[in-house]
């Protein structure tokens, strides 16, 4: 049984992101954890406000996730899932990382609406994506819950830890019956006789049985490179292998899956990649 953490602020980005969770393990037996993290009190209230504050605050917010387990209970037609709700003080983000720390989720479902306007500060998609250990599933607001046809890869034929770090996505592919797209982006007058072969193949080898398209496209940079890919494809979800970098990697914002999980146009699959590798300092970070 999968275990799916769904972060909730009851807003609609995380109405739209348990509402895509539940179509999209609809046939999957999962136990669904609904979490709510809510804040903690003002700095420099008096102690009697701030306890009172805190306690109206967590009964008022168990009142709220116990209606959304209930009314997730009530879509689970085939009975094949479970629920459960966590309360957590604190930050959303540092709520996620320490239940994830508990319970090792499948995958963490978060909601995003893009309209944040500063990438170095984040948002709660970003956080999660760069501190957290899981594979995480970015949902936009405005994301439609249709059968998946194709699911876009980014990748960049450099050495990986371990390709069981694809079984989610290969399950995905294979329930779906989806086409995956292996997508790289060719830069600074790259040819695709220079990307590593032997790892192609490797790819290839893996996602046996899943039909597969390589598509190579000639960018300035990758972000360009995957935004021009998604304007003129339709692709029903794009997926990047998360590689976890220094501070100034974050600082300078040179993660694309950061970004992409800024401000998402379609659902972002980030695939927590466990390797620890050390970056060259005038290295570009790619994903």
């Amino acid at each position: 049984m999968k275990k799916i953490l769904l972060p909730t602020d009851f807003s609609e980005a995380s109405d739209k992101a348990i509402a895509y969770a539940f179509n999209l393990f609809r046939d999957t037996p999962c136990e669904f954890t609904l979490m709510h993290a809510y804040d903690t009190f003002p700095v420099g209230a008096a102690p009697e406000i701030e306890y009172a504050m805190i306690d109206e605050m967590f009964k008022r917010s168990k009142k709220e996730i116990a209606e959304y387990v209930e009314a997730a209970r009530q879509l689970d037609i085939n009975r094949i899932h479970t629920f459960k709700a966590e309360l957590v003080s604190g930050s959303p983000a540092s709520a996620i990382q320490i239940l994830n720390q508990h319970h090792d989720y499948d995958f963490i479902m978060v909601g995003a609406t893009g309209k944040g306007n500063d990438i170095l500060f984040g948002s709660t998609a970003t956080d999660v994506v760069r501190n957290v250990m899981a594979n995480t599933i970015i949902v936009p607001v405005k994301a439609d819950c249709e059968p998946m046809r194709n699911i876009v890869l980014a990748v960049d034929y450099k050495p990986i830890n371990s390709f069981t770090e694809f079984d989610s996505l290969k399950e995905l592919l294979l329930k779906e019956n989806a086409t995956l797209t292996l997508l790289t982006i060719l830069k600074d007058g790259q040819f695709p006789t220079e990307l590593d072969g032997l790892l192609k193949y490797e790819y290839h080898d893996y996602f046996k049985g899943v039909g597969i398209i390589d598509y190579q496209l000639s960018a300035d940079n990758i972000e360009e490179g995957i935004i021009e890919y998604l304007i003129n494809h339709e692709a029903d979800m794009l997926v990047m292998l998360t590689r976890h970098h220094s501070f100034f990697d974050v600082l300078f914002n040179r993660s694309v899956t950061r970004k992409f999980a800024f401000n998402p146009t379609l659902p972002l699959l980030s695939i927590y990649d466990y390797a620890k590798e050390e970056v060259p300092e005038n290295e570009l970070v790619t994903f």
